[in-house]
């Protein structure tokens, strides 16, 4: 929308005059009246980016005023935002920070993650919100959540649709034509594997069923494993070997770790190559050790319970 414009809707400019650091203003001007109510698509998205900017601090929008012109089949939601302690310097980085998502979604030509986190440090600079007093910069994972909300507005709006964001610290026009495929993709920045690392696993259900997966436990970190001919395993099935829930399984794995641009953990994946040893539960101190020569059979098998 250009200059002129505004000036000729003096309903709209007077809206715009009353702008805080607090407010955002989404328009959406359309060729079909009915595509104007997908603005909620975009207040989800400025939802999103603001969650994101704000970190540990809680962030709520309120709707102040919805303006629809019939006439230019437009429709502006005034959105205020309420911030925890109501910092001014971070309500403006608020919104300076969601433009910046949006220039560098639209502007970008390479769509590294690192950019639009660097321009971000820039902007926090500029309105001191980075003082010990207030929430770190966002995380790689947040800010892929407010791209991906973004690219989901954007998908729901047509063609010929027009959409203005508007601030008290600048304005922004979407580009609807400029995509981000695959928003995951950009959390992908290194992958790390420790090849044949001596973990033991805990089994939280064993293959009684003979599916060939067994349920194990690492700490916090659950998996299913898939035994694999020519292991130790192979007296378990052949009901030589008694492995029961809560013993432990010593393992030679792969481990695979994938971290972010800004070095934080995304995910972690264990590959059982080789069992090791099977280390049965220690008995209670005072107790004989029971005898745990008989395995059931499937059709003996009573309600299984995965350990805790």
């Amino acid at each position: 929308m250009g200059a002129d414009d505004t000036r000729e809707r003096t309903g709209f400019s007077d809206l715009l005059a009353d702008l805080s650091d607090r407010d955002i203003v989404i328009e959406v001007g359309t060729g079909s009246s009915s595509e104007a109510t997908r603005i909620q698509s975009l207040r989800d998205a400025v939802e999103a980016s603001y969650r994101a900017l704000a970190g540990s601090v809680p962030v709520q929008l309120e709707t102040v005023a919805v303006v629809d012109e019939v006439a230019r089949r437009s429709l502006s939601l005034w959105l205020r935002a309420e911030a925890g302690g109501g910092d001014p310097s971070l309500l403006k980085f608020l919104a300076r920070g969601t433009l910046a998502i949006i220039a560098w979604m639209d502007g970008s030509s390479t769509h590294q993650l690192a950019d639009l986190q660097q321009a971000l440090r820039v902007l926090a600079w500029g309105t001191s919100i980075t003082t010990t007093a207030h929430p770190a910069l966002p995380s790689s994972v947040d800010l892929v959540k407010a791209v991906t909300a973004w690219q989901q507005a954007k998908d729901t709006l047509g063609a010929q649709s027009v959409v203005r964001i508007a601030t008290n610290n600048g304005s922004a026009q979407l580009d609807l034509s400029r995509r981000v495929e695959d928003p995951r993709a950009l959390l992908l920045s290194r992958k790390l594997v420790n090849h044949s690392a001596d973990m033991i696993f805990v089994v939280e259900l064993p293959d009684y069923r003979g599916t060939g997966e067994w349920l194990l436990k690492h700490g916090e970190v659950r998996t299913t494993a898939v035994s694999e001919p020519g292991t130790l395993l192979d007296k378990f099935y052949r009901r030589e070997l008694d492995i029961r829930p809560g013993d432990g399984l010593r393992c030679k794995v792969d481990f695979d770790t994938l971290y972010g641009p800004d070095h934080e953990v995304l995910s972690e994946r264990y590959r059982i190559v080789e069992i090791v040893e099977v280390l049965p539960t220690a008995a209670p101190t005072g107790r004989a050790s029971e005898d745990r020569s008989a395995i059931p059979l499937p059709g003996d098998l009573p309600e299984l319970e995965s350990a805790s």
